[in-house]
């Protein structure tokens, strides 16, 4: 990103004189490229957070403008997000590739310090967990048809088809973007498909990808969720398969009892088992996917190509 380029965009988008700061790229931003705009005193907001999708495209099954349409949606409600200000469909800034811009949320991704072996460091895992389970709970109770998630996310006729309706998603943009046919991930959907799990508690938006090193933190607190580029309706379950270790903060039973006194409703514990391992399944499937941008020189970034080998080395 060019930053010349992009202080001239900024200032006419906003209208007014923009100066960066600083201007970094969040790393390793497999799927779409994120900016951290740094403004200068006197600027409209104390930085910008600019998402572009990648070159080539792709390789989650939300699409890019949706996940826009995710937080403009959401800064409706009480689930913290940034503040989404615009969705640019072609600048020339990017090379005719789309973006959109929000509001720099003040935080980290990461805790410091949460893993010492200290009693404090202890005791602050479990508020942490705790503060997680709350903060998903908010995502997973929202009215989502009302709010109109429905309208541009696909959902699944109700609570006994959703992980059929996953799967399918899936095995669909597979199908699609693979770099070439594997017969051990045919065999694995077939597997899945043999083995579905117990119908889901109810329908929800989903996160995807959440936790720590997914969200905006700020005093043990999440002040934003944030990347919603594997946004979905589908079964709570699969949310917690995807939390990046945060039932393993504290025992996850105290985790998930938190969680499910602030839904109303339990997750079954044989579901999450399933989801976990689709879990790894639905990373190996991205991954792999991803190299497919790589090989046709359409996205150079060594990244995608190093973590798509890897992964598609074991299938």
């Amino acid at each position: 990103m060019d930053q010349a380029a992009l202080e001239t965009y900024l200032s006419g988008k906003l209208e007014t004189p923009v100066r960066i700061k600083s201007l970094n790229r969040s790393f390793p931003g497999l799927s779409r490229e994120t900016w951290l705009v740094f403004l200068e005193d006197g600027g409209p907001y104390p930085g910008l957070v600019v998402r572009v999708e990648a070159p080539g495209g792709g390789i989650c099954p939300t699409v890019f403008e949706d996940e826009w349409r995710v937080y403009q949606t959401l800064h409706k409600t009480n689930v913290p997000v940034a503040i989404p200000l615009w969705y640019d469909e072609g600048p020339e800034l990017t090379q005719g590739r789309p973006l959109f811009v929000r509001v720099l949320v003040d935080g980290s991704t990461y805790l410091p310090g949460l893993h010492d072996d200290t009693k404090e460091a202890a005791a602050r895992r479990q508020r942490v967990a705790e503060e997680h389970a709350e903060k998903l709970a908010l995502i997973h109770t929202l009215d989502w048809k009302a709010l109109g998630f429905g309208d541009f996310l696909s959902a699944p006729a109700s609570v006994e088809d959703a992980a059929l309706h996953e799967l399918n998603n899936v095995r669909d943009m597979w199908m699609r973007t693979r770099t070439y046919p594997s017969g051990v991930i045919a065999e694995a959907f077939y597997w899945f498909e043999d083995h579905l799990p117990a119908p889901a508690p109810r329908l929800s938006l989903l996160k995807g990808n959440n936790g720590i090193g997914e969200e905006i933190w700020r005093d043990d607190k999440i002040v934003a969720f944030s990347d919603w580029e594997l946004a979905s309706i589908g079964d709570p379950t699969y949310d917690w398969a995807n939390s990046q270790g945060m039932m393993k903060l504290c025992d996850r039973e105290l985790s998930l009892g938190c969680y499910e006194r602030a839904t109303g409703f339990s997750i079954p514990r044989a579901s999450l088992s399933y989801y976990i391992v689709w879990e790894a399944m639905m990373s190996g499937r991205v991954l792999h996917s991803g190299l497919r941008a790589f090989l046709t020189g359409e996205d150079p970034r060594l990244a995608r190509c190093t973590l798509g080998a890897g992964r598609a080395k074991t299938h």
